[in-house]
């Protein structure tokens, strides 16, 4: 559901490189102060004088800091404004921790904002969350945590006590429930729909790949028109899946086919919708037998398949819902993710068109009240 956008794939390197550089500057300094340096004994005997905790913090906001720098080029305006101001702000108060005893405070307000501002971003859509950006987060938010934990000792008073124990679990809430939803609500290109990873087709289908595909939709129609009957295809091996009010949509899949590639006389399952007169054959389904093993696609992006990832599942086979943006399933669910698949719809899929990952809403309720 949320992979790594290319263009953020520097700030990877750009991470792992400020890591190595305090690790050499640091081992620099050591081997100066050893020297009687003056400078560096005062920097050496500051960094010892350093709670782990507030070097831990200080890192983790050095990181976001170099993230933010790297991830400028590829965002433009008021955005690309904020990550230069939002950078320099945690490099600023990073290198602060080490060398002062006021930062904790503005780091805490600077954070908070960030943590905020990134959640407003993806759910408004001006920014889709990625694996680059969510580590970004948890990162920043693990420095929060160890921040609040440095409060002045004298300072906690029951009312303080209770309002960081209140606030903090509320804004990693906050951020689970405002990424969750920008990535459901804005899909990136690689995404039918959140959860659906899309393989990579090219822009246009060729005048070979449009045939390739109206081929397969003929074949694929007239080889499953004898399981109109939902016993016919049950006789033929087809087992029909869990029925549920809230997915008027089931599928009959059939183990015999599992061997089967793109096989319009052996799909791995048939995809009936629940009318008021019972089910109605609308499709069939391919399915490779490894996760990323994507199909051929005959009609280019015209069939173009699709696997659906980070699902929880529970022990009893009832979905439960998508992961959370930080890679957890609920309590006693299992995330899964499934082999790609190709919907062929034998029927009218309106805008969506007949290889679509999923049935136009429209149809379906239409189909449902028929």
């Amino acid at each position: 559901m949320y992979d790594i956008a290319a263009e953020h794939a520097p700030a990877i390197g750009a991470a792992i490189f400020l890591v190595v550089s305090l690790w050499l500057a640091l081992r620099a300094v050591s081997a100066l102060a050893r020297r009687r340096v003056t400078w560096a004994v005062t920097l050496v005997e500051t960094y010892r004088a350093t709670s782990a905790i507030t070097k831990l913090a200080g890192v983790l906001m050095l990181v976001s800091g170099v993230t933010h720098l790297a991830l400028i080029p590829s965002h433009e305006g008021i955005t690309g404004v904020l990550f230069v101001i939002n950078g320099l702000g945690f490099i600023v108060l990073g290198a602060a921790a080490f060398l002062t005893g006021w930062w904790r405070r503005p780091a805490v307000l600077w954070l908070v904002a960030t943590v905020v501002a990134y959640v407003v971003w993806t759910v408004a859509g001006w920014e889709t969350p990625d694996q680059i950006g969510i580590a970004c987060k948890l990162i920043e938010l693990v420095a929060l945590g160890l921040v609040i934990r440095l409060g002045h000792p004298g300072r906690r008073t029951w009312p303080r006590r209770l309002w960081r124990a209140v606030a903090f679990p509320m804004l990693v809430s906050l951020a689970t429930l405002g990424i969750w939803v920008g990535g459901l609500a804005h899909p990136d290109a690689l995404h039918a729909h959140p959860g659906a990873l899309l393989q990579p087709v090219a822009e246009a289908a060729t005048p070979e790949q449009r045939k390739a595909a109206a081929r397969l939709l003929s074949d694929t129609r007239t080889s499953i028109a004898r399981y109109q009957d939902p016993a016919t295809a049950i006789a033929a091996g087809f087992k029909p899946g869990p029925a549920s009010s809230a997915e008027p949509l089931r599928h009959f899949e059939n183990p015999a086919n599992t061997n089967a590639v793109l096989d319009p006389n052996h799909p791995q399952a048939l995809v009936y919708v629940q009318t008021k007169h019972g089910l109605r054959l609308i499709g069939a389904m391919y399915q490779m037998k490894r996760t990323g093993q994507w199909g051929p696609d005959p009609g280019g992006p015209l069939t173009q398949w699709h696997q659906h990832e980070g699902i929880c599942l529970s022990p009893f086979g009832f979905e439960f819902s998508f992961e959370t943006p930080f890679w957890t399933c609920p309590v006693g669910s299992t995330s899964i993710t499934t082999p790609p698949m190709l919907h062929v719809w034998i029927i009218d899929n309106g805008k969506e068109g007949p290889f679509a990952a999923d049935l136009d809403k429209t149809i379906q309720k239409t189909l449902q009240r028929s």
